[in-house]
């Protein structure tokens, strides 16, 4: 996991540099350290609304994509690394499964970046960058099922993040 851990940022981490140039170059480095201010102001509840909202993407989008009943789903916490989880508890088709783990990054990191930039909101190009940076994970994963083809099964791991690839299916 701590090498995951590092190769979740190789993603992410150049992502959060480009919104943060960017940004920079339009509304200027005081606007831009004033909303990271602002944000950790928040922080305690930012965080734990978003890593909650984060994980509720992830099972809602697979139930969604993947035509799953609610009960497909288990919603849970990790006392041993003290985190919310969402796991798919059946297989289902990679593409659903991609749509579903790539869900979190876009609508509670990239989207609320790219408002930030528009709309001059350093807050939410703070708030954008922490769950750009909190989906380098899923990033991660993403990456490895890069080349794992559409009609091929994903069973999402019981305990760890990621999934695996199920070989051996016939196609329904």
């Amino acid at each position: 996991m701590g090498q995951a851990n590092i190769y979740s940022l190789l993603f992410a981490v150049p992502i959060a540099i480009t919104l943060v140039w960017i940004y920079i170059c339009r509304w200027g480095l005081e606007q831009f350290a004033a909303g990271f201010n602002d944000l950790f102001a928040d922080i305690l509840i930012v965080l734990i609304l978003g890593i909650v909202t984060h994980e509720l993407i992830h099972g809602l989008t697979w139930m969604l994509f993947g035509r799953l009943p609610l009960n497909s789903i288990k919603f849970g916490f990790q006392l041993k690394s003290f985190t919310p989880y969402a796991h798919c508890k059946v297989p289902l088709k990679v593409n659903p499964y991609r749509i579903g783990t790539a869900m979190p990054g876009v609508l509670l990191g990239v989207i609320p970046a790219i408002i930030g930039i528009v709309n001059g909101s350093g807050w939410l190009l703070a708030f954008g960058l922490l769950f750009t940076v909190a989906a380098g994970g899923d990033m991660l994963i993403l990456w490895l099922l890069r080349n794992v083809r559409s009609d091929k099964l994903v069973e999402d791991h019981p305990t760890n993040a990621g999934c695996y690839i199920i070989e051996d299916h016939k196609t329904t």
